[in-house]
């Protein structure tokens, strides 16, 4: 007899104490699925991983060159970096706005966190090809000489 209602299942009385359990380690915490999902893919060949890590890296090498003595947080493994543009005096949803102007694409960090995040702008660069991103520091510096950056230098 079915009896009841477990998460995504309906389970007979005789089992729904089990299937409950069931329920809390693959739906309600990061186990069950998840980690045979990682194991797997820990277990994998490499597919093109590193091949797509090392592009990564250089995409943000390129990226780090660009923006070469302005106030951004150096990522390590990640897809993306941080401008802090507050420090240089600069809102960061005006800023983005104007960098939108000179075809940069940033999201304002305003409300992402709580104290620190809003003083940045994130920009991604992991679709972005190392030729495209060279172009990157002339226009962020622009955006910020027209929206009356300090500390440029």
């Amino acid at each position: 007899m079915i009896g009841w209602r477990v998460g995504w299942i309906v389970a007979p009385d005789d089992i729904a104490d089990r299937a409950a359990t069931v329920h809390s380690y693959n739906g309600l915490v990061a186990s069950g699925f998840a980690q045979i999902g990682a194991r797997a893919a820990l277990d994998a060949p490499d597919d093109g991983l590193h091949t797509a890590n090392a592009e990564w890296q250089r995409r943000r090498d390129e990226m780090l060159r660009q923006l070469d003595g302005l106030p951004v947080v150096a990522p390590s493994g990640a897809w993306s970096m941080l401008l802090d543009v507050s420090i240089l005096g600069v809102d960061p949803m005006h800023i983005s706005a104007l960098l939108l102007k000179h075809k940069v694409a940033a999201t304002p960090m305003v409300g992402w966190g709580d104290q620190v995040a809003g003083r940045h702008v994130r920009l991604v660069f992991s679709n972005e090809p190392v030729e495209r991103l060279k172009v990157l520091g002339g226009r962020v510096r622009n955006a910020l000489t027209e929206a009356g950056a300090s500390g440029l230098g």
